[in-house]
């Protein structure tokens, strides 16, 4: 069990230092939800399939209410952070990348405003 914490520890790790200053601060606060997420169904991170990712997208939708632009936010640093495992060889795949993210389409507001769709 040791091991195997010291394993998602190490791959955070990695994940992370991809990042600096508020872009890291944020996509750490979103990471620390899911891992918090696994935590509190049993799930080890690195043994999760792609229907606990989709399970865990659907709480982020009918339990946590969050707009779709959340929700498909902090999908792409669960996704990231896969991606990284996969790199480094923690994991022989991810299992969130066939996971469907909720459509985001570009608006007419200011820019950086994204309108989202919550259908999938």
């Amino acid at each position: 069990m040791l091991a195997d914490q010291l394993v998602v520890r190490a791959a955070v790790s990695a994940f992370l230092g991809r990042y600096r200053g508020q872009t890291r601060v944020h996509t750490e606060s979103d990471l620390r939800v899911f891992l918090r997420w696994c935590a509190e169904r049993g799930l080890d991170p690195l043994a999760a399939a792609r229907m606990d990712v989709e399970r865990y997208v659907r709480w982020l939708q009918d339990v946590r209410l969050y707009q779709a632009s959340t929700v498909s936010r902090r999908l792409s640093v669960v996704v990231g952070f896969y991606r990284v495992c996969v790199i480094d060889a923690i994991l022989e795949h991810s299992p969130a990348d066939y996971v469907r993210r909720p459509r985001c389409r570009l608006s007419r507001r200011p820019l950086g405003w994204v309108t989202c769709s919550l259908r999938l």
